[in-house]
């Protein structure tokens, strides 16, 4: 008796086992409609991870509709996400398709360019499914919203509109043949499912009611996920989903820079021949001009500019402002010719350096280091070895003379202060013959 009962099961089961797949394809293509089921969609606020592949394949989305938020059509009178998805009316394409896109919008406010999408999508029966939005020093705001596939193109248009693109990435995915096979799964799940509970109905001894009692709750929850991942890909097909990113543009660092090239060349113009050469060879008591060629080369204003040479002795009352103005800022792109003129002497080197501040729109210094590149001239000097001649002998003569007194006047004032010495010395010689001369 119990052969012939499972031999008749076995029976029924292959028979709804056929069944069930000559009809896959005729209920996948009705699952694409919006008239499915509708209870599963969430209105809780999907992060741009979970949408970046453009299917949602979590198994914890909400069966039941939890609270949805308003349409952003200014015609919708439903105030539920149920509502609008019962109302939509797609044209049955014969594949179940998947439509996202991810979209990345620099604008100067995101706070006033959500408001400006909301206005955008007015009437494409569009809804805000989530938003996240952070202010502060990086201020952004993620909308996720959802709509009719046959609105998904006219979004887009829409959307060119708010903001500088940054990027956008748009997503058409057929899952038709997933939707196939989780219904062919689910169908045979069930007639699983079915087929257990009747063995357990017809079962009476304990040991296989157990064993058949665990089997129906494994069977039956692999169902319910099989029914849950078909119901998360009905809704993503039913509602094509956007993920706007909003930023606002990111503060500019500046970046002060400057750069000083140095050059020379032979003679006194008061710099008329700057920029010059730069490499300079000269004589030794030549006279020669040092030039500065001072360049902007940054993003911010610059002030306080001060051009040192200590290897020449040079400081800056010693310079000659050729072209420019050292008492005003020198904007990005400007420049200054300075120029010093000295002695060619050969115990002198070039050791050029340059003391400057970054300045902001109102003037205020800047505590950003200012990068600064300077091109050294090369200086070559001679020293003269050639034999002195009068006027060479009568100089040296007069100034060993000029040395000599020097001394002496130095001398003289240094002796000044110990002139009671020796007189003290020569009273207390002249006292001690004295007395001698009295005793005697």
């Amino acid at each position: 008796m119990r052969t012939a009962l499972t031999g008749l099961i076995l029976a029924v089961a292959l028979i709804l086992v056929v069944g069930a797949c000559s009809s896959n394809d005729d209920d996948s293509l009705a699952r694409a409609d919006f008239g499915g089921d509708a209870a599963s969609v969430t209105t809780m606020a999907a992060s741009f991870g979970e949408e970046r592949s453009g299917l949602v394949e979590s198994d914890s989305i909400a069966a039941n509709q939890t609270e949805a938020p308003e349409a952003l059509d200014d015609g919708a009178a439903e105030s539920n996400a149920q509502a609008v998805l019962t109302s939509l009316d797609l044209i049955d394409l014969g594949r179940s398709i998947i439509f996202t896109a991810n979209i990345h919008l620099e604008v100067e406010d995101v706070i006033a360019a959500g408001a400006e999408i909301e206005n955008a999508l007015a009437g494409l029966g569009a809804v805000l499914f989530g938003q996240e939005t952070t202010t502060g020093e990086n201020p952004r705001s993620i909308l996720t919203i959802k709509l009719r596939p046959d609105r998904f193109d006219d979004a887009l248009d829409r959307l060119a509109g708010v903001g500088e693109l940054v990027s956008q990435t748009v997503f058409a995915d057929d899952v038709t043949e997933r939707v196939v096979d989780l219904e062919s799964r689910i169908t045979t799940a069930a007639v699983s499912v079915d087929r257990l509970r009747a063995l357990l109905e017809a079962a009476t001894d304990i040991k296989d009611v157990v064993e058949l009692e665990a089997e129906l709750v494994e069977r039956e929850t692999d169902l319910e996920v099989l029914r849950g991942r078909l119901r998360t890909l009905d809704d993503a097909v039913s509602l094509a989903t956007i993920v706007i990113i909003l930023t606002e543009p990111t503060p500019k660092i500046p970046e002060p820079a400057l750069e000083m090239v140095q050059t020379g060349y032979l003679g006194h113009d008061a710099g008329a021949g700057c920029p010059g050469n730069e490499e300079v060879t000269v004589d030794e008591s030549d006279l020669i001009t040092i030039c500065f060629e001072v360049a902007n080369t940054g993003d911010t204003a610059l002030g306080e500019i001060e051009v040192r040479d200590f290897g020449l002795d040079m400081d800056e009352d010693d310079v000659v402002v050729v072209e420019g103005d050292l008492t005003v800022l020198l904007l990005p792109g400007e420049f200054l010719i300075l120029a010093f003129e000295t002695e060619a002497d050969p115990d002198q080197f070039t050791a050029p350096s340059i003391d400057v501040t970054a300045l902001d729109e109102d003037g205020k210094p800047l505590r950003i280091q200012v990068d600064v590149e300077i091109e050294e001239a090369f200086l070559r000097i001679a020293r003269d070895t050639s034999l002195p001649g009068f006027m060479d002998g009568l100089t040296s003569a007069w100034d060993a003379l000029q040395q000599f007194l020097g001394v002496i006047v130095l001398g003289a004032g240094a002796a000044i202060p110990f002139l009671w010495v020796p007189l003290l010395a020569a009273a207390a010689w002249w006292w001690r013959k004295r007395r001698e001369s009295a005793r005697s």
